[in-house]
């Protein structure tokens, strides 16, 4: 089990994101449809304890468990979000959401996004696409993290440590929307999503 340390920021601007990116010689890793799907019982007993089980499915599949971490002491001076996280490849996808079920879970929400993943010095940078808006998500140290925003300049901008569930909702209640658990792109704009993607290959 690793930690994960992150934090995103609010931002657009891809273009010129990428150009400061490929100037400070960042890594490009890849670029990628995700499908997420979020599971736990009928009693919500996994969010009510503070963990996260999701199945996604990026090229290949992988099962994750996030939980809040146990012996961790956040750092108030970079204020970023702190997972525990174990994950694993998953070899057939439908088999293992049979056996998720059949041990009593279900699907609660699932969301979709556009990764596109960088490296720089000890960071990952992830440009992400949504539906409902555009994060630039920054992985590592959290006194890297934030050298890494102020590089690429993205340190005066609007910065959370909240997870794209949590900003989904606050954007529905901000747009006067009914509630809705799952963010995905529509099918007409997944499938030209995915046809550019597959034309840039």
């Amino acid at each position: 089990m690793s930690l994960e340390q992150e934090l995103k920021f609010e931002y657009s601007d891809f273009h010129t994101l990428r150009s400061r990116l490929t100037a400070c010689k960042a890594q490009f890793i890849h670029r990628v449809f995700e499908q997420n799907q979020v599971f736990d019982t009928a009693n919500s007993d996994l969010k009510q304890a503070g963990k996260l089980l999701r199945l996604r499915q990026a090229g290949q599949a992988v099962l994750c468990l996030k939980s809040e971490p146990r012996n961790h002491v956040p750092d108030r001076d970079f204020q970023v979000k702190v997972w525990e996280e174990a994950e694993t490849q998953v070899l057939d996808v439908h088999e293992m959401q049979a056996i998720l079920e059949g041990l009593g879970y279900r699907e609660v929400f699932c969301y979709q996004k556009v990764r596109e993943k960088w490296h720089l010095g000890s960071c990952v940078i992830c440009l992400d696409q949504l539906p409902f808006g555009r994060f630039v998500e920054i992985e590592g140290d959290p006194q890297a993290i934030w050298e890494i925003a102020r590089v690429l300049g993205l340190h005066t901008w609007t910065w959370t440590a909240k997870s794209y569930h949590e900003l989904h909702q606050e954007w529905r209640v901000q747009n006067q929307l009914p509630h809705e658990e799952s963010f995905v792109f529509s099918p007409e704009e997944e499938a030209r999503i995915r046809a550019e993607m597959d034309a840039k290959m």
